[in-house]
């Protein structure tokens, strides 16, 4: 038994005699592995659109892409691996997302007197406007939900006639990019580092199968699916990408990060109508868009306010006007059947234009509007918030538009006095305009109240709802608080909602969003309906004038003016995106308030207006983010603590995040080589069991392994006998386990007596003490080494073993 072993010995080549007759050509061509680059592909389709949630907001329309996409992919990588009907794949895949398409909620609820058709290009041309006309992340819709439907079938075909095409098979990679650029450019948070690690990596595996999905009518010369070890490399690979795009994302914009500048939307200059205006107004804000959104000419010496949404319900978590509100219907030129007080109230004219045409279907009106002209095609008004919105006609065919509204000229004195003692009797509004955010912690009440006693403490009188409202009014607009377009941002309380009020009354810095929100909660504290209204601010100059009498373009309403009454010319831009508090005030109805400093007009009822700090006094770099936000001290030189600065939305709190991606990260390159190394082991398991010939070669290959992982490699003149004795001389415990093993493997080497089936319990037995007790051996860090990174997978001689007893396998 001194015989040196240097390989296994080769088996005796097959008898030519015993050739069997050739197979008949099979009815599958690599099924399994066209399956799975099929799944791969939707995979990597589904994690492109998935990074779209954000634009498109929340995440109820991705449901309804899962099952046509796997549907698409499955059914044509199947019928391509089927010998006959490769021919059928693509056609089932189009018929597959025709159906998936006709069976949408949007495409269901068809009129009678429309074709399928042309009800199909409706829903989309409303879907095109919705998406054109909003600021991401764009309103949830059934039409927007459709259009995304329409992009993720009209995708996964084009990726499925790509991969139809050994040549053009990689380019598929291309159309997988669409959802993910869109993504990266108009998502604030970017297309978000999990969301293109999913795709990656099944870009990977669909690259990885390639060779295995095109061989022609050949018989394959190698197994039809990645050996582990190029499953492995993939695997590596994959993590490896992921790694870079980690470390590219703390740099490179469209990971993290929108490409795009804040506020920035598909359409460019068109106006946003999001069902979200709050949020929307501050990006607009932010965005610095000077270009003129409209013009308009009015009769009054002030400039109005512009509203295009009004928001009544303030005890929700989100803040959205109310689409359910009752509207009227209307055609063309209309007078309003609405009951505005009158009482010392002037008529006004204001004519509306829009250089390029109007780009939104809301229309933004002043404030007690009561007659429209100028409106082609249907449009509808919402008596309960003054709203105008046209319908698709009416955007592409109305032009100039002229309105007639109605205007309050009240002195302190008059309005004080109609509070008192009442005046057009009006209904009252109801509880919704009353209500405030659900706050079981109760820490809303204790902001509110606290704002509320700061504002009284400084009024001359709180008697009535028109005086608190007043103080509420002067407190907002005085030095306490700070106008900052980006510290809201940057701090992580943009918006408005509970949680953005509180923090905005703790902080004092925001914009005109949080100022009207926290004077319409601080209003309902105080026991005094109030709502919110969103629009644009008064317009600036633009140094034009229109004289009626002289204009031959002059509307039916400007020619009932008194001759020669000039209009005076204003110009609107992103910049007087606006929001405003309305309060419901007894004897005068809903009436507007300025609380944000340095913005807009204060109204004739309410004048007083202290020194503020408004934007002109400080820039966004000046605006402090540490600055103290408790009330005034009682000396100059008592201060309050800093409050803590909040990590603004999708910008990292602290450097935690990456070391946790980064563990994550280091954790799956550590566990690639022990994956491997019990992959091989469970294989050779698997063939001792099986019994016979490989079950010898696995047994000896098995246990140099495991003295190799545990720095006692056999070497490569070492012999079964040898080895196997040297390992009892250093263990003497296991004699009897080694002397199995040794007599196993040379009884099928050297007498072709090989193991059976029933002994393979006992030899893996064998095996698994051998390896316990030589890993027990070991000292702690060594053990620890020996996991992480098993000697056995460099070893030379090992890796030849493994190749020539799978090279004969295959063989046999």
């Amino acid at each position: 038994m001194s015989a040196t072993l240097h390989d296994s010995p080769a088996l005796p080549a097959p008898d030519p005699e015993s050739r069997r007759p050739a197979p008949a050509a099979p009815m599958t061509h690599n099924l399994l592995a066209r399956t799975a680059a099929a799944l791969c592909l939707a995979v990597a389709v589904l994690a492109g659109f998935a990074s779209l949630t954000g634009v498109v907001e929340g995440r109820a329309w991705f449901p309804a892409l899962v099952l046509p996409v796997l549907a698409i992919h499955l059914s044509a990588g199947v019928l391509r691996g089927i010998t006959g009907l490769r021919w059928v794949a693509y056609p089932v895949a189009m018929l597959v997302a025709l159906v998936a398409l006709v069976q949408h909620e949007a495409m269901l609820s068809t009129g009678y007197t429309l074709t399928g058709f042309q009800w199909f290009n409706a829903v989309l041309s409303e879907a095109a406007l919705q998406l054109s006309t909003q600021v991401p992340p764009v309103a949830y819709s059934r039409y927007v939900a459709f259009a995304i439907l329409v992009c993720a079938v009209a995708i996964s075909l084009l990726i499925e006639l790509l991969a139809s095409f050994r040549k053009v098979a990689l380019l598929v990679i291309a159309p997988l990019c669409f959802a993910p650029v869109v993504a990266s450019l108009f998502k604030q948070e970017g297309a978000g580092i999990w969301n293109l690690a999913l795709l990656l990596a099944a870009v990977l595996g669909y690259t990885a199968l390639l060779p295995y999905l095109f061989r022609g009518g050949q018989p394959p010369a190698h197994p039809k699916f990645p050996a582990p070890r190029q499953l492995g490399f993939l695997g590596a690979t994959a993590l490896v990408c992921i790694a870079a795009m980690l470390a590219a994302g703390f740099w490179m914009p469209g990971f993290r990060k929108g490409m795009f500048p804040e506020g920035i939307r598909p359409s460019g200059d068109l106006l946003a109508s999001n069902v979200d205006p709050l949020l929307t107004l501050g990006r607009d804000l932010r965005a610095n868009n000077g270009s003129t959104v409209l013009s308009y000419y009015t009769s009054s010496d002030k400039a109005p306010y512009l509203r295009t949404s009004v928001i009544e319900d303030l005890s929700q978590a989100r803040w959205e006007p109310n689409e359910a509100l009752p509207k009227d219907t209307y055609f063309g030129n209309t007078a309003m059947q609405e009951d505005f007080t009158t009482f010392n109230a002037n008529e006004q004219v204001a004519r509306l234009e829009w250089a390029n045409g109007i780009s939104s279907p809301v229309l933004p009106l002043p404030n007690r509007s009561y007659f429209v002209e100028g409106i082609v095609g249907n449009w509808n008004w919402v008596p309960e918030s003054s709203v105008a919105r046209l319908s698709g006609d009416a955007v592409a065919a109305t032009g100039d538009v002229s309105v007639a509204y109605s205007e309050l000229d009240l002195s302190p004195q008059m309005a004080r006095n109609l509070g008192f003692f009442g005046g057009v009797r009006q209904d009252e509004p109801g509880e919704v305009y009353r209500q405030l955010p659900e706050d079981p912690e109760n820490t809303l009440r204790t902001s509110l109240d606290g704002a509320l006693d700061e504002a009284y403490k400084d009024a001359d009188s709180t008697g009535s709802d028109f005086e608190k409202a007043v103080a509420i009014q002067d407190f907002l607009r005085s030095r306490e608080f700070v106008y900052s377009e980006r510290t809201p941002l940057r701090e992580g309380y943009d918006g408005a909602n509970k949680r953005v009020v509180e923090a905005f009354l703790e902080r004092r810095q925001g914009y005109c969003v949080h100022f009207a929100s926290a004077m319409a909660l601080m209003a309902r504290e105080a026991g005094i309906p109030s709502r919110i209204a969103v629009g644009y601010a008064p317009g600036k100059a633009n140094g034009k004038t229109v004289q009626v009498g002289k204009d031959t373009a002059e509307s039916e309403l400007e020619s009932r003016l008194e001759p020669g009454t000039k209009l005076t010319g204003y110009s609107v831009t992103g910049q007087q995106s606006h929001s405003w508090p309305e309060l419901y005030l007894q004897g005068l109805g809903w009436v507007p308030f300025e609380p944000t400093p340095g913005q807009g007009q204060p109204p004739s009822y309410a004048p007083q207006e202290t020194s503020t700090a408004g934007p002109a006094e400080f820039g966004d770099e000046e605006v402090p983010t540490d600055r103290a936000t408790q009330r005034p001290a009682e000396s100059p030189e008592a201060s309050a603590p800093a409050a803590a600065p909040q990590a603004a939305p999708g910008e990292p709190a602290n450097g935690w995040w990456a070391l946790a991606l980064l563990a994550v990260v280091v954790g799956g390159a550590l566990s690639l080589a022990p994956l491997r190394r019990r992959h091989l082991a469970r294989q050779r398991q698997m063939l001792i069991a099986a019994g016979g010939v490989p079950a010898a070669e696995a047994l000896w290959v098995e246990l140099q392994a495991i003295g190799a992982d545990a720095g006692r490699r056999a070497g490569e003149q070492e012999s079964v006998s040898d080895y196997t004795r040297r390992l009892g001389d250093d263990f003497t415990g296991l004699d009897a386990e080694l002397r199995r093993l040794e007599t196993a493997i040379q009884a099928s080497f050297y007498a072709s007596r090989h193991p059976e089936p029933g002994a393979a319990k006992q030899l893996v037995s064998d095996l698994q003490s051998v390896r316990a007790q030589l890993h027990l051996s070991l000292p702690l860090r060594a053990r620890l080494a020996a996991a992480l990174f098993p000697a056995s997978l460099r070893t030379a001689r090992l890796r030849r073993l493994d190749d020539s007893r799978a090279a004969r396998s295959t063989a046999s």
